[in-house]
């Protein structure tokens, strides 16, 4: 099955960001205007090289503070999820005084694999800390976000963990991964 690149969407609830969308993949996340600090982010969108980023950052403080959604072609250097997590935590490995990252929780997302974890780095008197989401679809990957650049309470970590666990991959082409009925 060949889906195209703009065969992707970013639902928000009962909005959709992409129009006119021909028949594919589709990812789905909850983040609107109905999550508590949906107006305290400014959205961005850069679509390019076969990669789609959408970009929420802090209008307070800047990208110290964001939500990322990178959708790509699936490249042969992105065999499998525990690979991609080994290279998103390889960097913070080497670089940061002090790293952790939980073990990737794996689950199916709509018949889709998928991996979420956790992570932090010190640097210094900086806490960086991340949740991130990777689903492997067909033809796409699927890799979400939410770094904080400071300290930042277990609440606020632990709703955009359930934000992320709301997160959904469909096919409108495909039963097998439906999309839900609008």
């Amino acid at each position: 099955m060949k889906l195209t690149f703009a065969a992707i969407a970013l639902l928000i609830p009962s909005l959709i960001l992409a129009d006119d969308l021909e028949p594919g993949e589709k990812l789905m996340t909850e983040f609107g205007p109905e999550f508590s600090d949906y107006g305290m982010y400014q959205p961005f969108t850069m679509n390019e090289h076969d990669t789609y980023f959408r970009i929420w950052k802090s209008v307070d403080r800047g990208f110290s503070d964001h939500y990322a959604v990178n959708i790509g072609k699936i490249e042969k250097t992105t065999t499998t999820l525990d690979s991609f997590k080994a290279s998103q935590d390889e960097p913070a490995q080497r670089t940061c005084q002090a790293h952790t990252s939980s073990p990737a929780e794996k689950t199916m997302i709509n018949g889709y694999d998928a991996i979420s974890w956790k992570s932090t780095c010190e640097l210094g008197k900086l806490t960086i800390t991340s949740i991130e989401m990777a689903i492997m679809g067909n033809d796409h990957f699927y890799h979400l976000r939410k770094l904080w650049k400071f300290p930042i309470s277990d609440e606020k970590v632990s709703e955009w963990q359930m934000l992320l666990s709301q997160t959904s991959v469909c096919d409108t082409t495909n039963n097998q991964h439906a999309c839900p009925a609008e």
